[in-house]
């Protein structure tokens, strides 16, 4: 892919000895930690490639070039070039109103690769697992890459691009965009359906008709899932 650190002596022992003991109980749920993660991602990449008639086909080849502005580096491959530079704007945009809502300032560029169309979104290397169609786009949890398809409507677009931007602002604000950050904050998740609500929220700018019609109608037929 082308991308142009005596009774004083047995205090002391004493003192070193309970040092020894927590750095070792520290590194030993760090270790536990790690493998769990291992465990559930490794689970996961299973349990989406192990579907029957979903392996991912890559029959193109790719050109990768890339825009790059104030916080983001936005690859795009033929004829990208306007959508890249939309996809630009419509981020940095987003951005400001996402910090402000989160109170969170992002410490490291993020990526956003950005495809012509859904069927060469699904052949993507950035993602292993297979993308069906009704995925819009996708955010890394610890690179942090966004990678989003354009599907021929500018609104849905810029709509996606915003969904997959808070995913990443939260990931930088938890995780710092690193396993070792993630590591260090104890990896705290915050639940699915508050991560991907609160994306939904703030892309629509709030409660938009349709969602408060969703709402209404399951509390009126008491399905509300509760929380």
């Amino acid at each position: 892919m082308k991308i142009e650190k005596s009774t004083n002596q047995k205090i002391y022992q004493k003192n070193s000895n309970i040092s020894h003991f927590a750095n070792y109980s520290n590194l030993a749920n760090s270790v536990i930690f790690i493998i769990l993660i291992a465990i559930f991602i490794n689970t996961n990449i299973f349990q989406l490639n192990a579907q029957f008639g979903k392996n991912k086909v890559q029959y193109e080849k790719f050109n990768w070039k890339y825009v790059e502005t104030k916080h983001f580096n936005i690859y795009y491959h033929e004829d990208g070039y306007y959508l890249a530079n939309y996809a630009a704007i419509e981020a940095e945009k987003a951005l400001q109103k996402i910090q402000n809502e989160l109170n969170h300032k992002l410490t490291t560029k993020i990526s956003f690769i950005v495809f012509n169309s859904h069927n060469q979104f699904q052949q993507n290397n950035v993602i292993q697992s297979f993308l069906s169609e009704g995925i819009g786009g996708v955010t890394q949890l610890y690179k942090n890459n966004i990678v989003v398809p354009f599907q021929g409507d500018y609104k849905q677009f810029q709509h996606v691009i915003f969904h997959e931007l808070v995913h990443g602002v939260i990931n930088d604000m938890f995780h710092g965009g690193t396993l070792q950050s993630s590591l260090a904050n104890n990896g705290f998740f915050i639940p699915t359906w508050l991560n991907e609500g609160l994306c939904e929220y703030l892309s629509n700018g709030g409660m938009d008709t349709e969602t408060d019609m969703f709402i209404r109608d399951l509390t009126i037929n008491e399905e509300l899932p509760p929380l």
